[in-house]
């Protein structure tokens, strides 16, 4: 079922495929698109301090503001600064923990990454990715 509004808005309950990809067709509600799947998600690198973003949907960029922390600036907003990031980080030396900046470095346009050995020391990564729930403005 859709409707076309007067201003031109599409509405629709579900989302139907016409089973190329796996022969058979299948839906998807909408609502599990709005406030179900990731609405972020990055994969990026650093090699001699520049960073590189490998893969992305919904980064503009990524900043990076000094040993172990990157910013990460979203192409089209969140709806609020309580969106749920996950992120995790490799290294080929020290072990290294992912974690947010201080709550007022999370805001709708973005959100900053640290990243630090067990010991609080704050080190570079080589490979950053991280993942975002939550509703786009």
């Amino acid at each position: 079922r859709f409707s076309i509004m007067a201003n031109g808005t599409i509405a629709f309950d579900t989302l139907s495929t016409s089973g190329q990809i796996s022969g058979t067709a299948v839906s998807v509600d909408t609502d599990y698109l709005a406030y179900g799947s990731a609405k972020s998600w990055l994969s990026v690198t650093i090699i001699s301090n520049t960073h590189t973003i490998q893969d992305s949907l919904n980064v503009g960029s990524v900043t990076d503001d000094g040993a172990g922390r990157t910013d990460l600036v979203f192409t089209n907003n969140m709806a609020n600064d309580d969106y749920s990031a996950t992120q995790s980080t490799a290294t080929n030396g020290d072990q290294v923990f992912a974690h947010f900046g201080a709550k007022s470095l999370i805001t709708t346009s973005n959100f900053r990454n640290n990243t630090a050995n067990h010991e609080g020391t704050i080190l570079d990564y080589e490979i950053l990715c991280a993942t975002v729930h939550g509703v786009l403005a």
